[in-house]
């Protein structure tokens, strides 16, 4: 069944998957890189180098593969369009004009990246890789223009595209099989690390220094800026990095490689594929591979697609291993946003419809499990928080968000400087109506996309709808990324565990609070054992 959905959220996808228009720019000049000559084109202060191959089509052979080497030119390739982003279900909050819930966009060959110059700046400059977030399932580079950020701070921005859902993180005994370390499920991840490869080549032809990489990315982008922390095959390939909203300790998403592998077998069947089963998906079309739900009853914080650890890839799990001090040190920005769930319940409550007692506490077991959802709904009462729709959204906020957030940065805290952020803006700017049953979309989960990038997301943000005062928390928290890229530095005090201080973002200004885990209830979380 396909669902029609609002004017207002069926932008979203034009830009988060990079099909809005972009304005006429005059042809910029050739930059020489590994594979060939590359001409982009300036539009205002920033010359964009867009829709650059930077691994060869993952199809045919290469479908679950590694990504291999790219293809290679001799004649100016012009770099003036975005590439296709990667297959992918259109949900709910990223359906774009004309489209419907439940059809599939983009291409198998989908593995490109941009890159966004500032003119008139002195070199080498610091590069910034945006890692774009969509549950793994979800986005592509080109949603995000990152013109403006590059133009304000002085960096390069590089976005890009990465293999998504079953195409990017299928684990099969049979993929395990054909492996070089005997794991699968990572190739989008490894896509990520293509690309990191890519930068380290040639960004220099572009004017970068790429001895000062910085990684950022939202949500399944924080979640992979974890990744690369943990990964050994990412060791130099980045010097900071940002990960925001990230959920890398979050419960339900600590998943081996062989768990996976057995739970997609079901995932196969599915399919149609009971035996010969590689050779089977293997003639499947991408659309029908990406519309398959994976069989089985997981947390609700659960990313079905989503990298998996055992191999060499990605040995142990995110939070064991930042634990253990064995990850890639280098300086961390780390924070996510006041009312993360928010967004969540407007995803899984129907159009106009509010949120039952039942559903809130079914939707709550689903989280913490039947052991602990009595005392999560004594902590988090549905009348008792408002409504059931703001228990949800506090409860999902803290439980998936703020408190492993806390635990991840204690974690790392130990062996590099980490520097703790809550974006907070309680009426931040959104294109997202609320629920009746929510006073309002407050901070919510990406709510700060369109402060970082000052640039319009349809159906999400505008920065034109800003107030002086957030106009203000715009420069000021993109300002301390692009400080942070520069120098090191973002501008507050690096994170101790036993203060909790947490640098706090809101329209009237920015300062340090201690309270971050008394206000998110973390004693509370970190006493359960989630699922």
């Amino acid at each position: 069944m396909r669902t029609r959905i609002g004017k207002g959220r069926a932008a979203l996808l034009a830009a988060l998957l990079g099909t809005g228009g972009w304005a006429a720019g005059q042809t910029a000049g050739t930059v020489a890189t590994s594979q060939g000559p590359v001409q982009g084109v300036t539009k205002g202060a920033v010359t964009q180098y867009l829709g650059l191959p930077y691994a060869a089509p993952p199809t045919g052979p290469n479908r679950w593969r590694p990504p291999q080497a790219g293809p290679t030119w001799t004649a100016p390739r012009a770099a003036d369009q975005l590439g296709s982003a990667c297959a992918q279900v259109i949900s709910a909050l990223f359906a774009g004009p004309g489209e419907q819930v439940g059809d599939v966009k983009g291409q198998e060959d989908c593995l490109f990246l941009n890159v966004y110059v500032p003119q008139g700046r002195a070199g080498p400059l610091p590069v910034m890789v945006w890692i774009h977030g969509g549950a793994f399932v979800n986005g592509s580079g080109g949603a995000y223009d990152a013109s403006e950020l590059a133009r304000r701070e002085g960096v390069i921005v590089v976005t890009l595209n990465y293999r998504l859902g079953p195409l990017g993180f299928l684990a099969l005994p049979e993929l395990d099989a054909e492996s070089t370390d005997g794991t699968s499920g990572n190739y989008g991840f490894m896509d990520q690390q293509a690309a990191l490869r890519w930068v380290q080549a040639n960004i220099a032809a572009f004017g970068g220094d790429r001895q000062n990489v910085t990684l950022f990315g939202e949500s399944a982008g924080g979640y992979s800026i974890c990744t690369h922390l943990a990964s050994p095959g990412s060791a130099g390939l980045f010097q900071k990095a940002v990960i925001m909203s990230g959920l890398c300790g979050s419960p339900g998403n600590t998943v081996s490689a062989s768990e996976a592998a057995q739970r997609n077998v079901a995932y196969a069947a599915r399919l149609g594929c009971r035996k010969d089963t590689l050779a089977c998906l293997r003639t499947l079309d991408p659309a029908r591979l990406a519309s398959i739900k994976v069989p089985g009853v997981r947390p609700l914080s659960n990313l079905v697609w989503a990298p998996v650890y055992g191999g060499e890839v990605l040995p142990r799990p995110l939070l064991e291993t930042f634990q253990n001090g064995v990850f890639n040190k280098v300086p961390v920005v780390a924070g996510t946003t006041r009312d993360e769930g928010r967004l969540f319940v407007k995803v899984g409550v129907p159009e106009g419809r509010t949120m039952s007692l039942p559903l809130y506490w079914g939707a709550a077991g689903l989280l913490t499990g039947a052991p602990n959802v009595t005392r999560a709904l004594r902590e988090y009462p549905g009348r008792g928080e408002g409504t059931p729709a703001l228990a949800f959204s506090n409860l999902f906020t803290d439980a998936v968000f703020a408190c492993p957030a806390v635990n991840v940065a204690g974690a790392l805290a130990r062996f590099v400087p980490v520097y703790a952020y809550e974006f907070a803006d309680p009426q931040a700017a959104t294109e997202i109506p609320s629920p009746p049953d929510l006073p309002g979309m407050g901070s919510a989960h990406s709510a700060e996309l369109v402060y970082l990038f000052r640039t319009r997301l349809p159906g999400l943000g505008n920065p034109a709808a800003f107030t002086p005062a957030q106009a203000r928390l715009a420069d000021a928290f993109a300002g301390s990324f692009g400080a942070f890229a520069r120098t090191r530095q973002p501008g507050w005090t690096a994170y101790d565990a036993a203060r909790g201080n947490v640098q706090v973002f809101t329209p009237s200004g920015n300062a340090p609070s201690t309270t971050f885990a008394q206000d998110h209830r973390c004693d509370f979380w970190n006493g359960l054992k989630l699922p």
